[in-house]
């Protein structure tokens, strides 16, 4: 078997008095050649906001569940998706850990909660025991601390997200 994998280049983001988390992708950074079977593939659904609102959202942070990923396997394949952070969220001269934000798949290849890094981490995998075209949701966690406490602006960063299918 054929064991590839992909890399979508997704933008996150976010405001410190309404944070917001957009995924929007780019170009893969490793395309298979046309010929190439393609056993595994995503497709980014939308853009997903958290919005920090009260002092209560600051104390005890923000979760947003949302269907951010359409995940397509044939059947029989195993697949994983990964997730990684280029970078910390910034904004001008200003900084927010990427440690303070983090995710889970809540329907697919359901896993514990990770913590963003600038290295792969494992967000979903599973095995297709039917051709699987589902949405995936996904929980978009920012920690309430002090971290968040940074003047106004649109915080961002890139999200990476590697699939593969063996």
């Amino acid at each position: 078997m054929k064991r590839y994998a992909r890399q979508l280049l997704v933008l996150v983001g976010g405001l410190a008095v309404g944070t917001s988390v957009v995924a929007q992708p780019f170009a893969d950074e490793k395309p298979l050649a046309e010929t190439e079977n393609y056993f595994i593939g995503i497709t980014i659904l939308g853009n997903p906001s958290l919005a920090f609102s009260t002092v209560s959202d600051y104390q005890n942070g923000v979760i947003v569940d949302h269907t951010t990923l359409r995940l397509n396997v044939l059947l029989g394949v195993a697949w994983s998706l990964e997730v990684r952070a280029s970078g910390n969220l910034q904004y001008r001269t200003n900084q927010i850990p990427i440690s303070s934000i983090g995710l889970q798949s809540t329907n697919l290849g359901v896993r514990p909660e990770i913590f963003l890094s600038t290295t792969n981490q494992l967000l979903a995998s599973g095995i297709a025991n039917l051709l699987l075209n589902q949405n995936m949701t996904i929980r978009y966690r920012a920690l309430g601390n002090s971290n968040f406490l940074k003047p106004s602006g649109n915080y961002t960063t890139s999200l990476i997200f590697t699939y593969s299918g063996l």
